[in-house]
């Protein structure tokens, strides 16, 4: 197997195949993680495409978050109880269901939209505590999904920080 998918002449092709099966096509996130190189930036970066269709009110964007995260992690667990597999580096629904969570505690306004990007990928690249402990803890789809919404969740407290603090001033503690 390569990256998931069974080897053949031309594994690339196989690997596009696959995303006949509609659990794949969700998993892999609709092909961004079928891009050469750096699977999970392009993951992000559709997250980021979607999450600007998605209308910017919290009951939509708490329920897409929530949908996505059950849709993703019934996919996940597809994608890697057929390919016997624990977290393959194609499968990035859990990037864009960690970034749309990221961006839910966010502006709308393109700097922001930038910096829960950033927040989000270096969140899910070092995978500080809780975000590691998660990801060791679960296994099948839960476990691909619930790291990356702990990632999401970091990254959108740390940015919603940045933006409170930058809106309001350092807090007075006279």
């Amino acid at each position: 197997m390569v990256g998931g998918f069974a080897i053949s002449a031309d594994p690339t092709e196989l690997r596009w195949r696959a995303l006949k099966r509609p659990s794949a096509f969700i998993a892999c996130g609709f092909g961004a993680g079928l891009l050469p190189k750096a699977p999970g930036t392009w993951g992000s970066a559709a997250g980021l495409a979607l999450w600007l269709l998605i209308p910017q009110q919290p009951m939509w964007q708490i329920g897409a978050c929530a949908l996505g995260f059950v849709v993703g992690w019934l996919a996940c667990a597809q994608v890697c109880r057929h390919h016997e597999l624990t977290d393959p580096p194609e499968v990035v629904v859990d990037e864009i269901v960690g970034i749309w969570i990221a961006l839910a505690a966010l502006p709308t306004e393109p700097f922001w939209l930038l910096a829960g990007f950033v927040l989000f990928r270096f969140f899910d690249i070092l995978k500080p505590f809780p975000v590691s402990t998660l990801e060791r803890r679960f296994r099948g789809g839960f476990g691909v999904m619930i790291d990356d919404v702990a990632a999401g969740a970091l990254a959108g407290l740390v940015g919603y920080a940045a933006w409170w603090l930058l809106a309001n001033g350092p807090p007075d503690f006279r």
